[in-house]
Formats: C-alpha cells, sequence, structure tokens
C-alpha cells in the first residue's frame, strides 16, 4: 500500500487539478489552492494498475472524492468508458457473495453485473454515469464522514413501500481513519426520462408557441402534487415531531443568512426581511424527513408512459451536513416546487425567441395554474390519508421567499446570467411596483 501510495502521491504533484473535475464543473479549478493533500487512495479493480480512486484535499481544506485513471505521468478524472463506474458497480454485486474487502464496503438493496459506461448530465453537483442502461453511478464530488442524508432517506422510503423514485441499488463507502466516507450510490436508470428542467421547459415553450394547449402542458403537475405528497406520508410514517423554538429560531436565522448573502436592493430585502421575521412563530409544526433540495430537476418523467419519479435525496449542496440532516417542515419542499414552477416558465419567456404579448401571456397563465394545481393535488392526498396538519401551509410562502434568495446567491456564485429568474419570480410574489434588485458592487467587478 505504500508503494501504492508513493505512485500515487508523484502522479499527483504533476496534475492539473481541472483533471480531476467533471467537465462541467471545470471552472471550480481556478479556486482550488495547491498543494493537493492526498487523503485516500485504493485501487477500484484489482487487475488493474491504471484504475484509482482518490479523495484529495486542497489548501482551503476542500475535499475532492476523485475516480481517476493514471495516464502518462499525471492522474485525469476517469472518462465515461474508463471502466471506473462499472468497476464499482462490481464492488456492489460481489457485496452479496461476502467478496468485497475493505477499504470499501456497502450497503446493498439489489445488483446486477452490467458493461457499458455513458455520461448523464442530470445532477449540478455530482457526476452521474449509466452503466449499461441498467444503473447509475453518482460519484459524490466532496464525500465526506460526516453523516449523509440519502442512505436514511431511501431506506426510510423502502420500509415505507414508496415507490416514487428509481429503485436504490446499493451505497458504496470507504473506511478512512477509522471512519466510513460516502463516495457513490447506485440507482437503477430509468430509460428514456428526462428531467424536469428538460421535459417542463418543453411543454411550456410548446403552449407559448401555440403548439399544444395549456391542459396537455401541465397534464403532470397534478401528479407530482400527489408524489410529493405520497413521499411526505412515507417519511411521516417513520419518524415525526414537533418543531421547537430552537428550531424555529434555527430557520430563521437560516433565512436571514440567505436573505443577507442575496445582497438585493434595499426595497426588497425590507419586504422579505417582514416576511421571514414571522418564522420563529412557526413552532410547533410538524418536521419529518424531507427531500431538502426539491424542484422540478428533480422529477423524471418517463417519454414512453409520462411515468414520474423522484431523484437525489443528498439535500442542498449548500447546506452544512448537519442541516442537511436535520428534520424539517414538509413546506420547505412545497415551496422549493413551488418557486421551480415559476423558474420554468422564467427560462420559456427568456430562451424562446418570438413571443409576442399574447404569448408571454400564456406562459404567466401556466405558471399561476401549475403552482395551483401542484398544491391542490398535494392537499387532496394529505386529506385522503386524514394527514393535513403535516403541512404548515404558513411556512410556504416564507420559505419559498427564501429559495428566492438561495438562487440569488447561486446565481452569483456560479452563474451570473441567471438573475433573471429568481427577479422575476420576485416580482410575481411581492408586486411589479417594487424596483428590481440593485447589481451589487461584486458583480458589477465579476462582468
Amino acid at each position: 500500500m505504500t508503494l501504492h501510495r508513493d505512485l500515487v502521491e508523484r502522479l499527483l504533484s504533476r496534475t492539473d487539478p481541472s483533471a480531476l473535475l467533471p467537465a462541467r464543473r471545470s471552472g471550480e479549478a481556478a479556486r482550488i489552492e495547491l498543494p493537493f493533500t492526498l487523503v485516500f487512495c485504493a485501487r477500484l479493480d484489482e487487475s488493474r494498475v491504471d484504475l484509482w480512486y482518490v479523495i484529495v484535499r486542497d489548501a482551503r481544506g476542500v475535499s475532492y472524492g476523485v475516480p481517476c485513471v493514471a495516464s502518462g505521468e499525471a492522474l485525469r478524472r476517469a472518462h465515461p468508458g474508463d471502466g471506473a463506474a462499472e468497476a464499482l458497480l462490481s464492488r456492489v454485486v460481489e457485496s452479496d457473495a461476502g467478496l468485497i474487502e475493505p477499504p470499501f464496503s456497502v450497503i446493498r438493496w439489489h445488483a446486477e453485473r452490467c458493461a457499458g459506461e455513458r455520461g448523464f448530465e442530470v445532477d449540478q453537483t455530482n457526476e452521474l454515469v449509466v452503466v449499461g442502461e441498467r444503473a447509475v453511478v453518482k460519484w459524490l464530488l466532496h464525500p465526506t464522514s460526516q453523516e449523509q442524508p440519502a442512505p436514511r432517506r431511501l431506506a426510510a422510503l423502502a420500509d415505507a413501500g414508496f415507490t416514487g423514485t428509481p429503485r436504490p441499488w446499493g451505497l458504496v463507502s470507504i473506511k478512512e481513519a477509522d471512519a466510513d466516507v460516502l463516495i457513490a450510490t447506485v440507482i437503477a436508470y430509468v430509460a428514456d426520462a428526462k428531467d424536469g428542467w428538460e421535459w417542463a421547459v418543453g411543454d411550456v415553450r410548446s403552449l407559448a408557441l401555440g403548439e399544444t394547449d395549456e391542459a396537455t402542458a401541465l397534464r403532470s403537475i397534478p401528479h407530482i402534487g400527489r408524489l410529493v405528497a405520497e413521499m411526505h406520508l412515507a417519511f411521516a410514517a417513520g419518524v415525526r415531531s414537533i418543531a421547537t423554538d430552537a428550531e424555529a429560531e434555527g430557520w430563521s436565522i437560516e433565512a436571514a443568512d440567505d436573505l443577507r448573502e442575496a445582497d438585493l436592493g434595499a426595497q426588497w430585502a425590507r419586504l422579505i426581511e417582514q416576511e421571514l421575521a414571522l418564522i420563529p412563530g412557526f413552532a410547533g409544526s410538524t418536521i419529518i424527513d424531507i427531500h431538502g433540495d426539491l424542484h422540478i430537476g428533480q422529477v423524471l418523467r418517463s417519454s414512453r408512459d409520462d411515468g414520474l419519479s423522484i431523484i437525489d435525496f443528498d439535500g442542498s449542496p449548500t447546506r452544512s451536513p448537519e442541516q442537511r440532516l436535520a428534520r424539517q417542515p414538509p413546506a420547505l419542499d412545497v415551496a422549493g416546487m413551488l418557486a421551480s414552477l415559476d423558474h420554468v416558465g422564467r427560462v420559456v419567456l427568456h430562451r424562446t425567441e418570438g413571443l409576442d404579448d399574447g404569448r408571454r401571456s400564456r406562459v404567466h397563465d401556466w405558471i399561476a395554474a401549475a403552482q395551483r394545481g401542484f398544491l391542490d393535488a398535494y392537499l387532496c392526498r394529505l386529506a385522503e390519508a386524514g394527514e393535513e396538519s403535516l403541512l404548515d401551509a404558513r411556512l410556504v410562502r416564507p420559505f419559498q421567499l427564501q429559495q428566492e434568495c438561495r438562487e440569488f446567491v447561486y446565481a452569483a456564485r456560479y452563474l451570473p446570467h441567471w438573475r433573471y429568474a429568481p427577479e422575476g419570480a420576485l416580482v410575481a410574489l411581492l408586486g411589479s411596483e417594487f424596483e428590481r434588485p440593485s447589481i451589487t458592487m461584486r458583480e458589477r467587478h465579476e462582468t
């Protein structure tokens, strides 16, 4: 093992940081501070000397998990076709027969051997690889020894018999310094499926252009409402509790932090602050495990039968592990979905040429109808189960405003042009008579 580590450290010292990141995250390399420290290394396949899994930490203390290939005198991230995801899936298969050995460990629900790899561009934080058109391997970009929400939530949903998510296959961890570090998840691949940023935007664009009617463009929305309600009922069947004053105060502090970091214009900031100030008064709300990062992009739709499934239970990547693990009010998920339905319309308005006032009006009408249809279907399903009190509706609007603040933060950090989406949403939420947020000095400098 020492020889292996010496080899990897030598290759790492000659590696360009951008070569270790998914292509979509290559811009993050500019923030990496060298030198790298090698935290962990192991072969993914004992029969191959060039295929490794490593965890490196930069000078800021930020860790990166990297399935990698020794290429020449340096390392590079494994590409689909290099066999890293296949090798990981083999570890999951072998765990059933007790063949897997340290430092890898597996929690297994199902697995079968598959071959062939291709990239799958859905997750915006981690990296997904489809194996054999049967499974999706998600490599976590920032693995940590701290407890992760996905294992607990997937197990809770499985125990409750929830079938509205792709079948989980397994979780793969490594042992590092006597701690278990989750490095990848494996779930069933849903063939011919698109995520909501593709199918919903396509539906609304077709509506705007007069290629379809509103009923067709809205057909999936009530099903999403019922599906999210079913998910919350499944979580509530496990553990639920009542939010304490301290927990409600914590939500308020988080929301205030998001508002401050969003750096909005003074008028909007004052209005939002007034509504966020109500949050501490909602102690006593029911809290459960929730999705934690729910938006339309987390909903897959099959092109064959319009079937829907919810994916990605890792929680918001902008939150600490403690925040992502904490049980929360279901209103947080509801607000996230309502916000994203608005953003679908903003994307269509912003990216579709030739929209006259009538066509733009169709989009605005769709946003209102979609939000109403989602919420009505969600509440109806809770009522059928006798669980109307699961949703504290008073929290939905403050959390929706908080979500828009987070969207401004995301735009400032990663995608400046995305700013148009939360701007349009806040105009709808607060009223068009208020000024749009001013561009901050930091953004002027960046542009």
